[in-house]
């Protein structure tokens, strides 16, 4: 026996002598093989090569006969002509893959066919009408006591002066009554004692900018206070994942771009993807595609189920190589329902990708629901697999708008979100997100709201909504022809139509003649009404109303003459979306100037 303990007369093989002797063997066995295959090919291929040949040697022939009066110099430019032109339509080829990769084949096809000279113009025509039309459709209002503001004022104007103007600007905005909100989300927080509370935080801290912490330090307290009281909320902290960080952002879009933008680097530097891909279900909010579009990442977009949560199951099927990211929503934008996250958790769990929760909307409302007894699926840092998720303070946090959290399960991804600067002439620099400086006054407004609230402040709230939502839900249901899309987990209640008489988007025109603001939905038609604390007492009101629309409707089909729901109905059954996209680039430009 060797010193090792192992005999010594069993001595591995050197390469040298090993590798001839395994390529022999292996060259003996396939040897049979190799010779049927190719005797195979030649059966199959003998009879169409032995067709072919004669024309093959008659256009041999003929070019050759083409050729023979041309000078070397000539042919060679031929040649370069015949091979810029190859190359050209080898290009234009691989374009169209790219195109009908991103738009699929139909949009594809319809670019290609307006794109020839013979149907370009009148396509061009056309579609200016409908421009046209969009835009006289939203007329400005001219009022001479406002006039526009097209330069400078000469004069400055007195502080009197200025808020006489204010006012009356505000006053052509509409007006809310305490709890009886007629708009759908958009205006979160209530109650006079914490708007004023809010405005003297902000009056406080206006000046302030957390850029510069040597000269504000409480702004550094401030901002860390708000991301770990938000965090302690969704399965970090103490009584959690400990690692969980993050840090604030402007909104809840600008909180995705961010965590986009640390997911891809992170993927790139630390798992060399530098073709990045994400996945998404069709009800994920529309930043995603504005972060796509932002950072070069290829969105796959899959359908979510009948019960318009995205699965599991439908995740791993769109996983590629590439793929870096998965997007799960707690609770989608349109319907008001949780992903499978749990499910979702263990495809990315096997296939090591990020999972990013999108709880910008429910962050601050499912948690207290949980604790209130309503069966919220698991959702946060709870769930292990979960590597971020964005959550909206200026939402049901209850505070000024201009404030978001975006959260890590760890610092080192969130690395990957800051931006580092070694060779600027003005110095070293690092920014923890896209913007540099930061009002100070937003934060303070985020923190005065949770810390005046309290988790009891929540909790009265959210109960408050979430038993609103249900009286709504359950009032639809009493309402022939309209029914509740899905099974909301929280306060936002989308319906749609049971027939196809029945046309939703004018059931909304009529709501919108009553004074209501319910967001208009597509795939499939619908629209919901997301309840917040400005609606404690609106739903009696509002289902008469929807009742009253849909038998006005039902009686006079045609009683709805403008509003939006031409606009929608185009949008639905049009196939070419980028016509759609054109008309949503004139409303935006004509709401701009």
């Amino acid at each position: 026996m060797g010193p090792s303990g192992q005999n010594s007369s069993m001595v591995c093989p050197q390469p040298t002598s090993l590798f001839p002797e395994v390529a022999t063997a292996t060259w003996t066995r396939l040897r049979p093989v190799a010779m049927t295959v190719q005797h195979d090919l030649e059966s199959l291929c003998g009879p169409v090569l032995a067709h072919l040949q004669p024309h093959m040697n008659r256009a041999t022939a003929w070019t050759d006969r083409q050729l023979e009066t041309l000078q070397p110099w000539q042919i060679a430019l031929l040649a370069i002509a015949g091979t810029w032109v190859v190359l050209k339509l080898l290009r234009w080829l691989s374009d169209l893959v790219v195109d009908v990769r991103d738009v699929g084949l139909v949009q594809t096809s319809l670019n290609v066919l307006k794109s020839l000279p013979i149907l370009s113009g009148i396509v061009r025509r056309e579609v200016d009408k409908v421009l046209d039309k969009v835009v006289k459709s939203m007329p400005k209002e001219v009022d001479p006591q406002d006039p526009e503001l097209r330069q400078l004022p000469v004069q400055g104007l007195t502080g009197s002066a200025i808020r006489d103007k204010l006012k009356y600007k505000a006053s052509k905005n509409l007006q809310i009554t305490e709890g009886s909100s007629k708009v759908s989300g958009a205006l979160y927080m209530a109650g006079k004692e914490h708007l004023d509370l809010l405005l003297d935080a902000y009056g406080t801290f206006s000046h302030t900018n957390p850029l510069h912490t040597d000269v504000w330090p409480s702004m550094r307290q401030l901002e860390s206070d708000v991301i770990a009281m938000t965090a302690s909320m969704l399965g970090g902290g103490v009584n959690g994942n400990p690692d969980v960080c993050g840090a604030m952002t402007g909104g809840g879009s600008e909180s995705i771009l961010t965590m986009m933008k640390a997911c891809r680097d992170y993927s790139r530097f630390v798992k060399g993807i530098r073709h990045p891909e994400m996945i998404i279900g069709d009800s994920a909010h529309a930043a995603y595609f504005k972060g796509a579009e932002y950072f070069k990442i290829k969105l796959v977009m899959v359908a979510v189920g009948a019960d318009y949560r995205l699965s599991g199951k439908a995740v791993k099927k769109a996983v590629t190589r590439n793929t870096i990211l998965v997007i799960a929503s707690a609770p989608g934008f349109p319907h008001g329902v949780v992903d499978h996250i749990e499910d979702i958790a263990q495809v990315t769990r096997r296939c090591n990708l990020l999972l990013h929760v999108d709880a910008c909307l429910g962050g601050f409302v499912l948690p207290f629901a949980r604790k209130l007894g309503y069966p919220i699926p698991p959702f946060d840092f709870s769930v292990k697999g979960v590597t971020s998720m964005s959550v909206d303070t200026h939402k049901f946090g209850m505070a000024h708008k201009g404030t978001s959290v975006v959260l890590y399960h760890s610092k080192q991804l969130r690395q990957y979100q800051y931006t580092k600067i070694t060779e600027w002439t003005g110095g070293l620099y690092i920014s923890p997100g896209f913007a540099g400086s930061r009002s100070g006054a937003l934060i303070a407004t985020a923190w005065t709201s949770l810390v005046h609230m309290g988790e009891q402040g929540f909790m009265h709230i959210t109960q408050q909504l979430m038993q609103a939502a249900q009286q709504f839900a359950e009032g639809v249901k009493q309402i022939d022809g309209l029914e509740v899309v899905g099974k909301p987990d929280m306060c936002l209640v989308a319906i749609k139509s049971t027939s196809k008489k029945l046309n939703i988007y004018k059931v909304n025109d009529l709501m919108t003649q009553r004074g209501w603001h319910l967001n208009a939905l597509q795939f499939p038609s619908s629209v919901h009404m997301c309840f917040t604390a400005q609606h404690t007492e609106v739903v009696p009101e509002l289902l008469k109303d929807l009742r009253d629309s849909v038998r006005a409707l039902k009686e006079d089909p045609n009683c709805v003459k403008d509003g939006k729901a031409p606009v929608y109905g185009m949008a639905n059954i049009n196939p070419d979306r980028s016509m759609v996209g054109e008309i949503l680039v004139a409303v935006q430009d004509n709401l701009l100037d």
